[in-house]
């Protein structure tokens, strides 16, 4: 009776293993068979080639991680030079002329990027920042050298503008022009950096601005300034790829990049968690810290950040020597920097600079130097560096689609 007892259960356990065998090869096989579908775009990329005023911005994606020299073969074109914004799967970009239009990409079973929705604001010619709340709620900043620039609030999934926020009380007498730049939002407030300039192009006043927005209003709520640096210059948000003037950490603490100018250095600043104002205590001087001004921050989570160092002063801050900029590694709460973090890279063109990561593993950033455009990765468990693949162009946006 043991004997048969035996028996029965060894063929039973042979029968289940047999069937999950059998479960495991067709889950494979239809893991193999996504994995081997050439047209599913898992990375989207956008570059900008040629020369001003002759730019082309191009929007593309492929379906395994690049490696060697990435083409445009596939590519939505544009003209005018491109920023590019992700939000969940999809791939917005604005290009630089008028009207400001930002623009909407998703990719179709082929494979090929198609535009799904625009809209535009007339009398502007880009998109200062554009940031993400869910899928009904967003907002942009059209700007424009001698225009008014604007606020608005607008829908991601039917890409039509829902409200223009009502900003009086940003206006300064002698402003020829303003211009938003970067936007964090936090609690029932959007926290948004404005830039005066006057008459000949240069700053109006030699502080940094930030306009506390209350989105349940649509109206500003105050205008703070603090003057131990200067205004900021670049537009980058948490959906971007741009450097950014504003980054909220995991303490909804805010942090505000300010730029050096007339004898101020640059510098950051804070915004305690739950508070609409500059905290007094705290300044964080990057000239000091890296011995050379800089631009922007690239936050990420455990309190990794970095910014961008300019080695030659006279470029600083729109590259207007050459490729001169490295990254360097920065702690907020220590105030300090760890310096570069690789001298084999290449001097870059700071403001084209992105910095981003979708998992644990790497921080991706483009290298825009002199002679080539480039992505490379910061391994975050030990810093190292390493090329992963160049691209024809000035590189606008690289992510992992969701």
């Amino acid at each position: 009776m043991k004997t048969i007892m035996k028996t029965i259960m060894k063929s039973k356990i042979y029968t289940w293993l047999s069937v999950c065998i059998m479960l495991l090869s067709i889950s494979s096989c239809k893991d193999d068979d996504v994995q081997k579908d050439p047209n599913k775009i898992n990375y989207a990329l956008a570059t900008t080639a040629g020369t001003f005023p002759n730019q082309t911005a191009y929007i593309f994606g492929t379906n395994e991680f690049p490696t060697g020299t990435v083409g445009t073969s596939n590519a939505a074109e544009l003209t005018g030079s491109g920023l590019m914004y992700k939000y969940g799967s999809d791939i917005y970009i604005t290009t630089f002329g008028a009207p400001a239009t930002l623009r909407k990409f998703t990719f179709n079973a082929s494979g090929t990027p198609v535009e799904s929705g625009s809209f535009s604001v007339l009398g502007l010619k880009t998109f200062g920042a554009v940031e993400f709340v869910s899928a009904t709620e967003a907002y942009a900043a059209p700007n424009g050298v001698g225009g008014v620039p604007k606020l608005v609030k607008f829908n991601p999934t039917t890409m039509q503008i829902t409200t223009t926020v009502n900003l009086t009380g940003l206006q300064k007498d002698g402003a020829t022009d303003i211009f938003y730049q970067g936007m964090v939002i936090r609690d029932n407030y959007l926290f948004m950096g404005v830039t005066y300039l006057d008459e000949n192009f240069a700053n109006l006043a030699d502080s940094v601005f930030v306009a506390v927005i209350n989105r349940t209003t649509n109206t500003v709520e105050k205008l703070i300034a603090d003057g131990r640096s200067n205004e900021m210059w670049n537009g980058g948000t948490a959906s971007s790829f741009s450097p950014n003037t504003l980054i909220k950490d995991s303490n909804n603490d805010i942090y505000v990049s300010g730029y050096a100018a007339n004898g101020k250095p640059s510098g950051v600043l804070k915004i305690k968690s739950g508070a609409t104002d500059f905290d007094p205590d705290y300044f964080f001087n990057l000239n000091a810290a890296t011995d050379k001004p800089c631009l922007g921050l690239f936050h990420f989570d455990n309190g990794m950040t970095f910014t961008i160092r300019y080695s030659n002063e006279a470029a600083y801050p729109f590259d207007t020597g050459g490729a001169t900029a490295e990254i360097y590694k920065i702690d907020l709460a220590t105030k300090t920097s760890s310096g570069n973090i690789s001298t084999a890279i290449p001097k870059i063109f700071g403001s084209s600079t992105f910095m981003t990561k979708w998992d644990n593993d790497k921080i991706y950033f483009n290298v825009s130097a002199a002679s080539s455009n480039s992505v490379y990765s910061y391994k975050i468990n030990d810093g190292a560096v390493t090329k992963e693949f160049d691209v024809t162009g000035t590189c606008d946006g690289f992510t992992k689609l969701n």
